[in-house]
């Protein structure tokens, strides 16, 4: 088999398996809709899930949520309305972080959207960072204004360090010492400030604004 011949196997055989994965992944989310034994709910969550195919949705974090509600046992119309108002906040995420973005990336920025994270900042974070993804960026942000951080100071700060190229055990770590002191009585922005501050301490300064940028 010669190179070329060789590299058109390679491709169509990552294209199956990129197939299969997909085709594996669909029956998993039927078979977990079809175990939903209250037929109002599973009508519900089917609906839902048809509507946002149709719209280009991520399903699995709508039937993430669909599924937490049949474990609380809520009622079909408390499904269908978290289940509505997710899919909006997804769809919302997609159009701030671009057709790029990842299933993970809109879980987390529709997570952000939710707690109050306003729409400019997950612009400004695709922006400074519009090549990789920014999963963890937006989960430690969502983290910290869950936790009564203002999304006026948690923002800034989540982008100062983006910026300053922190990386994500980094911001794992900030977040968890955030919560860590407010567990101990320490206000929840004077936490950040003061972790916030001294991760920004270990890192190199932002990169120049080239010239051309201010044309």
């Amino acid at each position: 088999m010669n190179f070329l011949n060789a590299r058109t196997a390679a491709v169509a055989t990552a294209a199956l398996l990129i197939s299969l994965a997909g085709v594996s992944a669909g029956a998993q989310q039927d078979a977990q809709v079809t175990a939903i034994r209250d037929d109002a709910t599973r009508s519900v969550v089917m609906e839902q899930l048809s509507i946002a195919r149709d719209r280009g949705v991520p399903r699995e974090p709508l039937l993430s949520k669909a599924l937490e509600g049949v474990a609380k046992n809520a009622s079909s119309s408390s499904i269908r309305a978290a289940m509505s108002a997710l899919q909006k906040r997804l769809t919302k995420a997609h159009e701030l972080l671009g057709q790029s973005a990842t299933v993970d990336e809109l879980s987390a920025g529709a997570d952000a959207l939710y707690v109050g994270v306003p729409d400019k900042t997950l612009r400004l974070m695709r922006d400074a960072a519009p090549r990789r993804s920014i999963a963890v960026e937006l989960g430690v942000l969502t983290e910290l204004v869950a936790r009564h951080v203002s999304p006026k100071r948690a923002s800034p700060m989540i982008l100062d360090l983006m910026a300053r190229g922190a990386t994500g055990a980094q911001l794992t770590a900030l977040n968890a010492a955030v919560q860590s002191d407010v567990a101990a009585g320490l206000p929840p922005e004077a936490a950040l400030e003061r972790h916030g501050r001294g991760i920004l301490s270990l890192l190199p300064p932002p990169p120049p604004v080239s010239s051309a940028n201010h044309r």
